[in-house]
């Protein structure tokens, strides 16, 4: 029985001296990689942008590039210890079109930069003539050349300020956030839908694709069912009356809807 003991004992050792002479291995080549990266050359960039959903990018290569040396001159031929990479992923993370931005030295040398982009959810033109985006996050993002990611377009009396990359706070902006969130993710209503209009009163005018009437909306509350009773409206009652019979069709209460006619 002792014997036993003492084997099974003297096994534990054993393990036990492994195990610590593997951690000390691993302890000592993480500290000569960690030494060599300090010192390893930067020897070119690589950027990699992460696109919408939409596939539009608002930044290429070239421009992260160009922010790079702008901002931080150019790291390449520099070593990594003097290249503030904390630092860059800081700055990077404020430019107004970036979610998130990763960058790290790859041990070949390569100073690597990640870039997801924001999600554009709509186009805004406020009451200030501003022109900008706006991210599923809230976030605002400056209009960046001619071309455009495909997203609705809202207008007309919107009171939020533009302020880049800031994100919008107003009572008004939250509530078209949310509308544009619904319509985004219903695959009927983004299709029929492509604008909307604030008017003066702070109504939502939706503009569909079809059709000559708007859909009239004053708050965002119970979106679900304010619209299920939309689809079953232009379902069973438009095509019995016309679909240019109505210029407003008001959803803005939950137990029924309000057609105004086309004046004759």
């Amino acid at each position: 029985m002792r014997d036993k003991i003492r084997l099974a004992f003297s096994r534990r050792q054993w393990m036990i001296t492994i195990a610590a002479i593997v951690i000390m291995i691993l302890i000592f080549a993480w500290s000569k990689l960690s030494f060599a990266g300090k010192n390893r050359i930067i020897g070119n960039l690589e950027v990699e942008i992460d696109a919408s959903e939409s596939g539009y990018n608002f930044l290429t290569k070239q421009a992260v590039v160009n922010w790079v040396q702008q901002h931080f001159d150019n790291p390449v031929g520099r070593p990594a210890s003097e290249v503030e990479l904390t630092k860059m992923e800081i700055e990077l993370q404020k430019v107004p079109y970036v979610f998130k931005g990763i960058i790290y030295v790859a041990f070949d040398g390569t100073l690597k930069i990640r870039v997801k982009e924001r999600e554009p959810i709509a186009l805004i033109k406020n009451n200030q003539d501003s022109l900008f985006f706006i991210d599923t996050g809230g976030y605002m993002i400056p209009k960046r050349g001619i071309q455009t990611p495909v997203v609705w377009v809202i207008n007309g009396n919107v009171k939020q300020k533009f302020e880049s990359g800031k994100r919008a706070g107003s009572p008004q902006m939250l509530e078209l956030l949310n509308l544009s969130k619904f319509i985004r993710s219903n695959e009927l209503w983004n299709a029929q839908f492509e604008q909307c209009y604030v008017d003066k009163f702070g109504r939502y005018l939706l503009i569909p694709r079809v059709g000559k009437h708007s859909i009239v909306l004053d708050n965002t509350t119970n979106m679900e069912k304010k619209f299920e009773n939309l689809r079953l409206f232009y379902e069973k009652g438009l095509p019995q009356v016309g679909w240019n019979t109505y210029r407003e069709i008001d959803i803005s209460y939950e137990d029924q809807i309000v057609g105004r006619r086309t004046e004759q």
